[in-house]
């Protein structure tokens, strides 16, 4: 029978990620890139659902799809689920702009990862990581948040961080390590259907 588990996701280091956790599972895992719509939404698990369903749908076959918000605090929550769209627009200057005067500079990830199969309801699980945002840019490279998210436990944004040490890091995070567990105890699993 076919232990595939099929990740939706354009995102090298989230992948990694999941091969991390999924080592020695018997559980293989597929990267799929697709483009899936992204509803406008305040709730990150709303998005992440709607993406696990329609892909689901698209592919005619079980996936997992993860989405993410930032939270910075003094910004009353801003950007959230919508960071995608707002990187479009918002420059690391900007960003360090919107935050000169400001001396709490807490940013919480809200992290989801919906799981779904064709015609049923998305399963999900949910975890958040926290940091802070750094007064200049990392190095130039990736996203603007990545160049001025500093996880907690490190001194540095997650561009000056190694793709290595960002996969212990989020592999550390409770998400995956919970639908792991989800997926290893799912009825009917023991070589039969994920």
């Amino acid at each position: 029978m076919d232990n595939t588990l099929v990740y939706v996701t354009g995102n090298d280091t989230k992948f990694d990620v999941a091969l991390k956790t999924f080592t020695n599972t018997g559980i293989a895992l597929l990267k799929k890139s697709l483009s899936t719509p992204e509803i406008q939404s305040k709730s990150v698990q709303e998005v992440a659902m709607y993406s696990a369903s329609w892909a689901s749908k698209e592919l005619n076959q079980p996936v997992m799809v993860t989405d993410a918000g930032f939270y910075i605090e003094s910004l009353n929550g801003f950007p959230g689920p919508f960071i995608k769209f707002v990187n479009e627009w918002l420059s690391v200057d900007d960003y360090i702009n919107l935050m000169k005067d400001k001396t709490n500079r807490t940013i919480i990830i809200q992290d989801c990862l919906a799981y779904c199969h064709p015609d049923e309801k998305p399963v999900v699980f949910t975890g958040t990581y926290r940091g802070k945002l750094a007064t200049k840019p990392g190095k130039k490279c990736g996203t603007s948040i990545e160049q001025l998210f500093i996880p907690e436990g490190f001194d540095v944004p997650i561009s000056d961080i190694s793709e290595e040490e960002m996969v212990v890091y989020w592999s550390n995070g409770e998400i995956m390590s919970n639908f792991k567990e989800y997926i290893l105890n799912k009825d009917g699993f023991n070589n039969k259907r994920l």
